[in-house]
């Protein structure tokens, strides 16, 4: 059971759309604000960093599974298509237009890519960058709360699983792994949050 819930918050990351929505439903832990290096927040961080590369080296490797189910099973192509379909209606509703954030933040991904920006363009269209992704984020999280969806959601997570488990046995390892990082992650997280709120000086000052 616990599997299913953490491979809903993996299993449509590779749709770009709402992957890291879901990811926020179940507790994946991309995307949140870092602690200030120094002290002992900042051996903190050199530990959350190496759970984050660890996370991400897990996800691709069920993201390659996926990839290759998804190949192997048009059916689930299309019951994506669909979910994604339900979220983009929902945020409509709600005032919000996924398509033109969308380009927005393939724009604002060009910009930083073509390397031709100063240092200070380049923290300005990161910061762009940054606010449009989570005002995104937020309404794809707003949208999934809606239970039509939440029932999209798994079952296409059931059917995904166990298209996965299938196509690949090493599905549930990875599954567990991740799971267990995941956690670990959001523990070191606490941590050096608790620290950095409980000692505010011990960074030194910030530019």
């Amino acid at each position: 059971m616990s599997n299913s819930r953490t491979m809903t918050g993996f299993n449509l990351v590779r749709a770009g759309v709402i992957g890291i929505a879901v990811a926020m439903l179940t507790g994946a832990a991309f995307g949140q604000q870092q602690p200030a290096p120094g002290g002992q927040a900042g051996e903190l961080m050199q530990q959350v960093q190496q759970k984050q590369a660890q996370i991400q080296q897990l996800n691709q490797q069920l993201a390659q599974i996926q990839e290759a189910t998804i190949e192997a099973n048009p059916e689930l192509a299309d019951q994506r298509d669909e979910l994604l379909a339900s979220v983009d209606e929902k945020m409509a509703e709600a005032g919000h237009n996924p398509e033109d954030s969308r380009e927005k933040i393939e724009s604002l991904q060009g910009q930083l890519q073509g390397g031709e920006l100063s240092a200070e363009e380049n923290q300005s269209v990161s910061q762009a960058l940054r606010q449009e992704q989570t005002s995104l984020q937020q309404a794809q999280s707003q949208a999934m709360q809606d239970e039509a969806i939440r029932t999209e959601i798994q079952s296409l997570n059931e059917a995904l699983v166990a298209a996965m488990r299938e196509q690949n046995p090493q599905t549930d390892e990875l599954i567990s792994q991740l799971q267990t990082v995941q956690q670990e992650y959001q523990a070191l997280m606490q941590r050096a949050m608790q620290q950095q709120g409980g000692n505010p000086g011990q960074g030194g000052p910030r530019r």
